[in-house]
């Protein structure tokens, strides 16, 4: 398994120094892969999912961000002190986008038009 890890590593450093992580995305080890993660969570948003709702997931969020760490781009999971965590979740883009990734929330903040704030 950590040969693979490796494996998997060195691959996707050499697409993210190439700056064509596109690739991994488009490859047939992520889309099969993704497909299994979404199937065994029944396409359900497990963001929504934690808050009593019911949204269908239409991403799979890398816990481990695969820029940061590459090795584990195709791993359901990863151990952290000794304990074995989720490493693909199924999210819709909203909780992607609000969860996932807050810094980019910023850009869709609008002004109000006028002081009375409408």
């Amino acid at each position: 398994m950590n040969n693979n890890l490796d494996e998997t590593g060195r691959w996707v450093q050499s697409l993210i120094d190439e700056n064509n992580l596109d690739a991994f995305y488009f490859s047939w080890s992520w889309k099969k892969l993704r497909k299994e993660v979404m199937e065994e969570h029944k396409f359900e948003c497990q963001e929504c999912k934690k808050k009593g709702r019911y949204k269908r997931a239409n991403l799979v969020h890398h816990v481990m961000h695969v820029d940061k760490h590459p090795r584990f781009a195709l791993s359901k999971t990863y151990k952290f002190q000794g304990v074995e965590h989720k490493n693909l979740i199924p999210v819709c883009k909203t909780c992607h986008e609000t969860v996932c990734h807050p810094e980019r929330l910023r850009w869709n903040k609008r002004e109000p038009l006028t002081e009375e704030r409408w």
